[in-house]
């Protein structure tokens, strides 16, 4: 019972020693820096945080792709090729049209009218034509007067025959992969103009003349042709009228021809008093004076002798 009761003693104090020298420990080790050996040894975890500097990386810049954009002129040969990179506009103002433009002969011109297409950006190769617009000249017709019978007034062009063919291709094509062509004919018979333009210039040298015809503003003549003066015709006397004394003088001459075979006539004479040009002064010239005279007293327009005649008829005939 002794020794049960002293064992049981004898415990308690090493526990309770025990017990104080642990506390005595904890409360150094509270008051000592604390080291990474002994934290560990005292089964303590300690974190530490790492910054990391920041790399210097590089960045490799980005190729933009490039495109052909190939423009052709109307023969579809190469016009010029640009280079644009991808999502730039393209250009239209470094294509050289000007060297399209041409004269295929004397009457026929041709000229740039547009491009069968028209992208504005580039996002792929293209192939753009260009397309023509083509102006044909035409003359069909020569003006009816050739014939005139004095210097006054200007050359008549009535009669005269001439048209512009404007030909102008389109983007559309057709089955066998040609463009499609747009046509349209304008009358320019009126628009001419004549050179000389006055029978007084044109006759101031004599009594035939060649006529120049010329489209406006145009410097190429058209066409060409002859006119002929009759000058004076009818007026026998040369006081600047047809009138009866004309009629009677070629009466009177006419009279004094039948007369006597001697009797001769001036060529100038003769030339104004054959009003039907059948190389003869008669009784017949002397009627279609008086004709003439009546005529052209009760109308206001001026008329000429082909109001009565068919000159080209009588001389065909000779």
């Amino acid at each position: 019972m002794i020794i049960k009761h002293s064992i049981s003693a004898l415990a308690s104090a090493v526990l309770l020693s025990g017990a104080v020298a642990a506390a005595a420990y904890a409360a150094e080790s509270n008051n000592k820096p604390v080291s990474a050996d002994s934290d560990t040894a005292a089964g303590t975890t300690v974190t530490s945080t790492t910054s990391t500097a920041p790399s210097d990386s590089t960045t490799e810049p980005t190729t933009l792709k490039k495109y052909n954009i190939t423009f052709l002129d109307f023969d579809n040969k190469p016009l010029t090729v640009l280079e644009v990179e991808e999502g730039d506009p393209i250009d239209y103002s470094e294509v050289d049209i000007t060297k399209l433009h041409k004269h295929i002969n004397e009457y026929t011109e041709q000229d740039f009218c547009a491009w069968d297409i028209k992208p504005d950006f580039a996002d792929q190769d293209y192939t753009i034509h260009a397309l023509s617009k083509t102006a044909s000249i035409t003359f069909s017709k020569y003006p009816e007067k050739h014939r005139y019978f004095s210097a006054k007034g200007n050359v008549s062009l009535n009669g005269l025959e001439a048209s512009i063919k404007m030909t102008v291709q389109t983007p559309q094509k057709d089955k066998d992969g040609k463009f499609i062509n747009e046509e349209n004919i304008v009358d320019i018979s009126s628009s001419c103009i004549a050179k000389p333009n006055t029978l007084e210039e044109a006759f101031a040298n004599g009594d035939k003349a060649t006529i120049t015809v010329y489209p406006v503003g145009d410097q190429k003549p058209l066409c060409k042709f002859d006119i002929i003066c009759h000058r004076n015709l009818g007026d026998v006397n040369e006081d600047g009228s047809i009138d009866s004394t004309d009629a009677s003088l070629v009466l009177t001459t006419y009279a004094e021809m039948a007369a006597s075979k001697e009797f001769k006539v001036s060529d100038k004479v003769l030339k104004l008093s054959d009003v039907n040009l059948d190389g003869k002064l008669d009784a017949r010239d002397a009627s279609h004076i008086l004709k003439y005279y009546a005529v052209s007293s009760t109308i206001s327009e001026t008329i000429d002798w082909e109001y009565f005649f068919d000159y080209d008829k009588i001389l065909d005939s000779k």
